[in-house]
């Protein structure tokens, strides 16, 4: 019999991938719903809690959460360990209760999750921290645990799409890289050649310093207008990234989301309006 978290994983694994919207790696987002688009999160637990108290979609079947890097968290000052588990087993959760309303793209620490790229973050192997983490609270479950948990990882879609031409996902390719990267990855299945350095999944979440050629490049490409991205390393809340884009972070105490009609689309005149702090979103009634 397998254990009950192992199962919570696999259920959202098996959601994701069936998402009827799901078209290869990019899920279409149906008229007349309200995204909520959230940064990175990187284990801060009161981000995610105030998010989903916020978004209560439970009240409000009409709004799609959107989700992205949930693990790696700072060390727990009690336990010494990273316990981001535990966010990524309450969203796994959520998923399952509301699979149309809670979404999720896949991102950079997803990946080194998975395959064991280690990063470090302040000298700090964080892959291996969650790990550690992983097994100290499940002891000799955890490998089944750890086994389900990067299935549902790599279940993740790549992109998002809006009608309003929005597409939200963690990065876009490099400048230079976008020949490498590809755009068919957004169409098609995941392979294994596509997680390494230099495969276009990889490419898609690790990418840095976009232009606003590179971006009017893509744009035309896509057939979208704007782009909602995480992964940027920021010391505020979120940043405009050009004429085409945004950079959300909720990893902080000055954290942000996107909150806009999917119908909309984002332009660099209209975007502040649609940013909305973490500490101001009241939660709901």
């Amino acid at each position: 019999m397998s254990h009950p978290v192992a199962d919570i994983f696999r259920q959202a694994t098996d959601l994701n991938l069936r998402d009827v919207r799901r078209e290869g790696n990019t899920v279409r987002i149906e008229e007349g719903v309200e995204m909520i688009v959230a940064g990175d999160i990187h284990g801060r637990r009161e981000a995610l809690s105030r998010l989903i108290d916020y978004a209560a979609v439970h009240n409000y079947p009409h709004r799609r959460v959107v989700l992205q890097e949930i693990t790696h968290g700072p060390i727990d000052p009690k336990t010494g360990r990273d316990r981001s588990i535990e966010l990524l087993m309450r969203a796994a959760r959520l998923k399952i209760s509301q699979p149309e309303q809670v979404l999720f793209v896949l991102s950079n620490h997803d990946l080194s999750q998975v395959t064991g790229n280690e990063i470090c973050k302040s000298g700090r192997p964080v892959c291996k921290a969650f790990t550690d983490g992983v097994n100290h609270v499940f002891g000799p479950d955890a490998s089944e645990i750890l086994l389900e948990l990067k299935s549902f990882l790599l279940s993740m879609p790549l992109a998002l799409r809006t009608p309003g031409r929005v597409l939200i996902c963690h990065s876009l390719p490099s400048p230079n890289r976008l020949e490498v990267a590809g755009v068919d990855i957004l169409d098609r299945c995941l392979h294994s050649k596509d997680l390494v350095r230099g495969g276009a999944a990889y490419e898609w979440v690790w990418g840095r310093d976009q232009d606003d050629d590179e971006m009017d490049k893509l744009a035309a490409v896509l057939g979208v207008e704007f782009f909602v991205l995480g992964h940027k390393k920021m010391d505020v809340g979120w940043e405009p990234l050009g004429k085409r884009g945004a950079t959300l972070a909720s990893d902080k105490a000055d954290g942000c989301v996107a909150q806009f009609g999917s119908e909309v689309t984002l332009t660099a005149e209209n975007l502040a309006a649609h940013i909305k702090p973490l500490v101001a979103l009241p939660p709901a009634r």
